[in-house]
């Protein structure tokens, strides 16, 4: 039997990546503003922020998206007073359909998370820059890189990303939707919610299987199917991403946020937050002010 191949079309195609950041705002946070040949996508991990896209202000909450045509002027800056994080991908594509979807505040599902996430693991394995540095004019690849097709993988990330928000144009187009929550999926929804609703307070292993009436071994796969870790290493990571937030606006002493966040001690925050960051609190906010500030008072153009 003779078989023919079928070339695959390509609806859409990413050309080129000019920047991938993930950025962690202070409360007073403002970019002047830019614009450039290039399509930008801009995606509110946490907080409030306004962007300006040409003459109209916008407002992206929690898991809102707004991609940016080529040439439209940009800005954005936080608002509502406290910390805020973003993650902002810039690529080349020739790709009409995209104009459909941009200019317009998006909402995210779990799939377009996913994939952005995806693309900012991908980008730390292969490029050297600093994903919170502002300045960046060029991604440098690292020449240490072993991992397989991480440039590949980005770029089919973001793609498969893009397909996604222009399927969801037309209802009857979109990917298929996951089915409903599992009880297990319904329980670990509620045992995070119960861990930020808590942070400050002591909690153990011991406590959440009791709380929730479950087996330790039910437990520890829960999270680690979808953490890939257990569930105090989660609980640690919550409250030392809560601290970042606290150490960013700039209110709080250490010893107050160590409170705050159910550490001992500030000396043990300290020590926690120094292994997750590979930098002290002192260190980790300065860092995150030299990255962001000197940001240029007039609009760029390229």
């Amino acid at each position: 039997m003779n078989y023919v191949a079928t070339k695959l079309k390509r609806s859409l195609s990413v050309d080129s990546i000019i920047s991938i950041h993930y950025f962690e705002y202070t409360p007073n946070f403002k970019y002047a503003g830019e614009s450039h040949d290039f399509w930008e996508l801009i995606y509110c991990d946490n907080g409030t922020l306004s962007i300006c896209a040409d003459n109209r202000e916008l407002i992206l909450h929690h898991g809102d998206i707004f991609i940016h045509p080529p040439k439209q002027y940009h800005n954005v800056r936080v608002v509502g007073g406290k910390a805020a994080n973003s993650i902002i991908v810039s690529f080349n594509s020739n790709t009409p359909e995209l104009y459909e979807v941009s200019e317009k505040i998006l909402k995210t599902d779990s799939f377009i998370a996913s994939a952005l996430f995806a693309v900012l693991s991908e980008a730390k394995l292969t490029f050297s820059n600093e994903l919170g540095m502002l300045h960046d004019r060029q991604l440098i690849r690292k020449q240490d890189n072993t991992y397989f097709a991480t440039e590949q993988a980005i770029q089919n990330y973001v793609e498969l990303l893009l397909i996604h928000i222009i399927r969801q144009k037309s209802p009857s187009a979109r990917f298929p939707q996951a089915p409903s929550q599992s009880s297990k999926n319904f329980m670990l929804e509620e045992i995070l919610h119960y861990m930020k609703e808590n942070i400050s307070q002591k909690i153990t292993f011991s406590d959440l299987t009791k709380k929730f009436a479950v087996s330790p071994t039910t437990l520890k796969n829960l999270f680690s199917k979808n953490f890939g870790h257990g569930a105090m290493e989660h609980l640690m990571r919550i409250r030392i991403e809560h601290a970042k937030e606290l150490l960013r606006s700039g209110e709080l002493s250490c010893t107050e946020i160590a409170m705050r966040c159910g550490f001992c001690s500030v000396h043990h925050f300290s020590g926690v937050f120094r292994k997750y960051e590979a930098c002290s609190p002192t260190e980790y906010i300065r860092t995150i002010k030299s990255l962001l500030d000197g940001a240029p008072s007039i609009m760029i153009k390229s």
